[in-house]
């Protein structure tokens, strides 16, 4: 990677191979910054202290996670030591980088799947000898009885478990009112469990708020996702009431429902957070720092906010069809859909950098392995005649996490299109 650097760096990114993924560090930093703003301000105009864990399975990257949590990002005033992994592999990747350069940013790592399994929790169970805490999820009473069997984690503490919330999205957790629920929380409660496991909170992601097409519906989300928790919590009550509620922490998000956050001044939320609210709550998103066409269509973000695009190559142009032909197939933009068309809006490489909104003449229309079909988009009156073959043109993609999952690093660029760093992802499993 070295090498590639040495190679690249300093250079216009039109001059990089294609494929690749290119990040917009001046926009990456951005989106971080105005997410923690935007809890911040949550907290202020609540009085209440909200609490951020950034998603990190976006990008995948030491570098890229810091700035979520407010480190290495320029004039930010607000800062976070807790995430959430979708792999184990991009924990022990994230504390070695950190280790190597010797800081200690994160401090709390929550892996994002409901897999309480022996041969998981043994992986888990190492982890927690190198971060100080791990918390982990549970959504059925087998998941307990799992964590008896296995005992007290590698560090000899109890096991820290969100019990996950389904507000919809039917993909993990337990809708609260049900009868697997109310067995889940007699379980947790009962002497047995609570030798070895301690109820950190409860947990609820919309990621149906992908359905949104305004920040207004994104906000409704939101709170269906804090009513969500807000009502598992006191469920629980009801069940112990000699327990301390306020200890435990309500954690919501997705990047649509966080970003609907600017709302902050909306008189329905700062209510149930003063008023209703039993325990902390907590923010989580990830898609945020990068968005995507997925998000774009959800209303809550602007096409030029996205961070990072699919850089292509046209090899060929057919003028009888109006078509043109580059070298990102699926194995570079996948087959992932939102309500705009095709796997991705192209944008000209004068535009990627300064304008605002940017001009979609082309969207990619097909793909196989590694070709893309390119056709006019909407009501363009573009022509093959108008793309010079060996031209290269930016791709938006369809769903950022997933098509950075085929990238083995991504080229990071100033505001100027020079490319200053090379960020490696820790991927797969």
């Amino acid at each position: 990677m070295a090498d590639l650097l040495s190679k690249y760096g300093g250079k216009n990114f039109q001059s990089l191979p294609t494929p690749s993924f290119v990040i917009q560090e001046d926009k990456f930093n951005k989106n971080c910054k105005t997410m923690l703003s935007s809890v911040h301000d949550l907290g202020v105009s609540s009085g209440k202290e909200i609490r951020f864990r950034a998603h990190v399975k976006t990008h995948k990257t030491a570098q890229g996670t810091f700035k979520q949590l407010g480190f290495d990002l320029p004039a930010s005033k607000t800062t976070s030591n807790a995430i959430l992994i979708s792999t184990i592999r991009e924990a022990h990747g994230l504390l070695d980088y950190q280790e190597s350069i010797g800081k200690e940013y994160i401090k709390d790592i929550c892996y994002s799947l409901p897999a309480c399994v022996l041969p998981i929790l043994e992986q888990l169970s190492i982890l927690t000898r190198r971060v100080e805490h791990v918390r982990i999820f549970v959504d059925n009473v087998e998941h307990l009885d799992n964590l008896v069997r296995f005992g007290k984690p590698a560090n000899r503490q109890k096991w820290s478990v969100f019990i996950k919330v389904d507000m919809g999205t039917h993909r993990a957790g337990l809708v609260a009112d049900s009868a697997e629920f109310l067995e889940l929380l007699q379980k947790t409660l009962s002497p047995e469990v609570t030798e070895v496991v301690e109820l950190y909170g409860f947990y609820a992601h919309a990621g149906h708020s992908y359905s949104s097409s305004s920040m207004e519906d994104a906000h409704k989300y939101l709170i269906d996702e804090i009513k969500a928790v807000n009502d598992a919590v006191q469920l629980l009550g009801q069940h112990a009431p000699s327990l301390d509620l306020s200890k435990l922490v309500l954690s919501v998000g997705a990047t649509p429902t966080s970003n609907s956050l600017r709302m902050a001044d909306e008189p329905a939320l700062t209510s149930l957070i003063k008023t209703d609210l039993v325990g902390s709550l907590e923010i989580h998103c990830g898609n945020y720092c990068v968005y995507d066409l997925q998000q774009l269509s959800t209303g809550c973000i602007r096409d030029h906010d996205i961070s990072g695009f699919v850089l292509s190559t046209v090899v060929s142009s057919y003028q009888a069809r109006n078509e043109v032909l580059t070298d990102t197939g699926v194995m570079s933009l996948t087959r992932e859909a939102s309500r705009f068309p095709g796997h991705g809006l192209c944008v000209k490489l004068e535009d990627i950098l300064y304008k605002e909104p940017f001009s979609h003449h082309w969207y990619v229309a097909r793909v196989s392995q590694e070709h893309g079909i390119l056709k006019p988009y909407g009501d363009s009156s573009s022509n093959t005649k108008d793309v010079k073959i060996g031209s290269k043109m930016a791709v938006l993609p369809q769903h950022a996490c997933i098509v950075m999952a085929q990238f083995p690093y991504y080229f990071v660029v100033d505001s100027q299109g020079i490319v200053t760093d090379l960020w490696t992802p820790y991927q797969k499993w």
